[in-house]
């Protein structure tokens, strides 16, 4: 089977031969034969060398996807491969066969347009692509034969599906159907909302930063913002903290909430309140009210960079209102996973706001997503997320 050539720009070669995945619509020179939408294409650089393979979508600004480097097929066998050696290296830095972690994420795992992650015997994909979407019936067998989940769930109801021609789609693909279930982690039991729930029904990405927080939180007065089902109270709780405020602004996300508080027997020690962490801020600084500890691990408050502007406005705020209710020697825990805030600018968004706050910060922990979402150096759109610690220094005068 002849498969269509297609031929990049200079500057392009040059991006993608240091490993970057994406080719734009822009960047596309002459196509050689015709194809139709999620085919499989080979990408020539500007001097007509081969450089790979991927799959095109002219519906998308990035046209192409690379899979491999390789002059190699893309068929079943090549996507086993690809998932067998991701769940191989969860496996082998500690994450358990039985457990919760992410076994495939997308570019990080140079399958671009999967995501899949797995709940012990509960499995949640993303098919983000069209070309990924073409291959979707292999990948439910690979993922059976690999893993042998009791059920499998789509949950590709992102927005960006639209901008590749396809609706948002999700629901029960295989197995027992199950809307939520209950996962143990780290000795802590949450219930998530498997289809309705942020995201694929739990932050796995924060998993790793979760247990870094025990001294900060140990013997202290904790404040989780943006708590979401009280992933991080719970932790704050086991940790030790001597009481723990979690605040939630969705009334249906406080049942939730609730139910892990109580699922974990912590609800001597955290209250969980509902409100919008912004005003809430504001109100309780001007109550007089302060803290040991603040947790912020807000939603993305930018999803295309034109709104960076507005992102970068909304984390100093919010960030700034966060060191006013910390008492001197306390501990900020805050987050972005904003794909277009960079690390260094998230640093500096909580320099700013330290300075506007009248008060001197000490870097503790510069973290970022856990290692089941691994970083593609080339791939600048892997690294999402920013997890700091900050100690509040003494104030300035």
């Amino acid at each position: 089977m002849k498969i269509p050539k297609v031929k990049i720009t200079k500057e392009c070669s040059a991006r993608v031969r240091q490993g970057h995945l994406w080719v734009f619509d822009n960047e596309i020179k002459a196509i050689d034969d015709s194809y139709a939408n999620g085919d499989i294409v080979q990408i020539l650089d500007h001097k007509s060398k081969f450089i790979g393979k991927g799959y095109i979508n002219d519906h998308s600004k990035i046209a192409i996807r690379l899979l491999t480097f390789q002059d190699e097929n893309i068929d079943k066998a090549f996507f086993n491969r690809r998932i067998e050696e991701a769940l191989k290296y969860r496996l082998s830095i500690g994450y358990q066969e039985e457990g919760s972690f992410r076994v495939v994420f997308s570019e990080g795992d140079l399958i671009p347009g999967l995501i899949v992650d797995k709940y012990e015997d509960i499995l949640s994909i993303q098919i983000l692509s069209l070309g990924m979407e073409m291959w979707k019936g292999d990948l439910l067998e690979i993922l059976k034969e690999l893993i042998h989940p009791e059920t499998i769930i789509e949950r590709s109801d992102a927005e960006v599906r639209r901008k590749e021609g396809l609706e948002p789609t999700k629901g029960f693909l295989w197995g027992k159907e199950k809307e939520d279930t209950t996962i143990t982690l780290d000795g802590l039991r949450f219930e998530i909302d498997l289809l309705e729930g942020h995201k694929t029904g739990f932050y796995l990405d924060q998993q790793e930063n979760r247990i870094v927080i025990e001294p900060y939180v140990k013997g202290k007065k904790v404040l989780d913002t943006f708590s979401y089902t009280g992933a991080f109270a719970c932790y704050a709780a086991i940790y030790g903290a001597k009481e723990v405020l979690a605040l939630e602004d969705s009334g249906k996300v406080m049942e939730r909430l609730n139910k892990n508080i109580h699922l974990n027997n912590y609800a001597d020690t955290i209250t969980a309140e509902r409100g919008d962490a912004f005003q809430w801020l504001r109100d309780r600084h001007k109550a007089g009210e302060r803290f040991d500890c603040v947790i912020l691990d807000p939603p993305s408050f930018v999803k295309e960079k034109g709104a960076r502007s507005g992102a970068f406005r909304g984390y100093k705020d919010i960030n700034l209102m966060a060191l006013k209710l910390l008492n001197d020697g306390g501990y900020l825990i805050t987050s972005s996973c904003s794909q277009n805030i960079l690390p260094s600018q998230f640093l500096d968004i909580i320099h700013d706001a330290a300075s506007d706050a009248g008060c001197l910060v000490q870097l503790l922990e510069n973290r970022f997503q856990s290692r089941d979402h691994p970083i593609l150096l080339s791939m600048p759109q892997t690294y999402y997320l920013k997890f700091v610690v900050v100690r509040k220094s003494k104030w300035m005068s």
